[in-house]
C-alpha cells in the first residue's frame, strides 16, 4: 500500500548518547573519472588509519560534499572494510560502470539527474530477528525510547508471530523517530503486509501507540488462529505453483514476484508441496 504523508510537527530534538557500529562514507564529483580518483586517494588513506578514525573521515567527507553529480557511498565498519568496499567501487568504475548498488546494500554509485525523492518501505513479518534495538537504540535516545515503551521480550521464540509482528513495528516506529531527528522526510511510503500499518502511522493515520498496539493485536490473533498451518515461499510462476498444490489442501497467499510466489495450507499439505517442488528441481 502507498501512503502519502500530511505536514507533521518536528520532535524536539535529543543529543545521540552511545557509539555506533558503522560509518557512511559519502563523496561526489564532476565526473566518473574525477570520482574514480577521489574514492582511490580515500582508500589509499583510510588504510592507515585507526578504527576511531574511520568516524572523523566520514564526518570529513561529508563537509567536503559539493552537490557534484556523480557521487558514491560506502556503509563500513572498519579501516580494512572501508579499503576494500572503495576499491571495489573504483574498479566498478574503471571498467565503465557509473551506477551500482553492491547486493548487500553496503556500497553505491549514482548520478544524480533531477531532484532526488525519497521514499520509506516499511518491512514485513520476516525481518530480522532480535529485539534489542542494537545500533540504532544504542546511539539514538529516541529509538532507546521506543523499544522501553514496547516492553518486547528479551528471551523466547523471536520469529513467533505474536513477537515478530510487534518486535517489527517497533524497529520501524523507532527508525521513524531517528529518521525525524536527522531531519530526512519521504514524498512517499510503501508498507509490506504488516508495513502496511507503519506506512498509515507515517502518513498520520494513527499515533505510535497505536501502531505497537495493533502489530501486538495483529500478531497475537494470527498466532491463536494459525496453529495447524503454515507457508512456504516457491522458486516458481503463480501457474506453476498452482501445479504443484493440486489435489492438496493448498492455496496461494502470495505472489511476491513473478517467479516467487508463497503458499499456505496445513503443514501436513505444505510439506508434500515442498517435497513436490524438490523433486521437480
Amino acid at each position: 500500500a502507498v501512503r502519502r504523508r500530511p505536514p507533521a510537527r518536528r520532535r524536539p530534538v535529543e543529543p545521540a548518547y552511545a557509539p555506533q557500529d558503522c560509518e557512511l562514507l559519502v563523496l561526489d564529483a564532476e565526473s566518473p573519472r574525477h570520482l574514480r580518483t577521489r574514492i582511490t586517494e580515500v582508500a589509499d588513506f583510510v588504510a592507515g588509519v585507526s578504527y576511531g578514525q574511520v568516524a572523523d573521515l566520514a564526518a570529513t567527507l561529508q563537509r567536503e560534499l559539493r552537490g557534484r553529480p556523480h557521487r558514491a557511498a560506502v556503509v563500513v565498519s572498519s579501516p580494512e572494510d572501508a579499503e576494500r568496499r572503495l576499491r571495489h567501487l573504483a574498479g566498478l568504475l574503471e571498467n565503465g560502470e557509473s551506477t551500482h548498488t553492491t547486493t548487500d546494500a553496503r556500497g553505491f554509485l549514482g548520478k544524480v539527474t533531477g531532484p532526488a525523492r525519497i521514499g520509506f518501505l516499511f518491512p514485513g513479518q520476516g525481518s530480522g530477528k532480535g529485539t534489542g534495538g542494537g545500533a540504532l537504540r544504542r546511539r539514538f535516545a529516541q529509538a532507546a525510547d521506543v523499544f522501553e515503551q514496547a516492553g518486547l521480550p528479551s528471551t523466547g521464540d523471536m520469529v513467533a508471530t505474536d513477537v515478530a509482528q510487534p518486535r517489527i513495528a517497533t524497529g520501524s516506529a523507532a527508525g521513524l523517530r531517528v529518521l525525524d531527528t536527522l531531519r530526512l522526510e519521504a514524498a512517499v511510503a510503501v508498507g509490506h503486509s504488516l508495513g502496511e500499518l507503519s506506512a498509515l502511522h507515517w502518513a498520520g493515520a494513527f499515533d505510535e501507540r497505536t501502531l505497537l498496539e495493533a502489530a501486538r493485536v495483529r500478531g497475537g490473533a494470527m498466532a491463536r488462529h494459525s496453529a495447524s498451518g503454515t507457508m512456504a515461499s516457491l522458486q516458481a510462476s503463480p501457474e506453476r505453483a498452482e501445479e504443484l498444490i493440486t489435489g492438496l489442501d493448498v492455496v496461494v497467499a502470495g505472489y511476491n514476484g513473478p517467479e516467487q510466489t508463497v503458499v499456505a495450507g496445513t503443514v501436513e499439505a505444505v510439506r508434500d508441496v515442498e517435497r513436490r517442488a524438490d523433486e521437480a528441481g
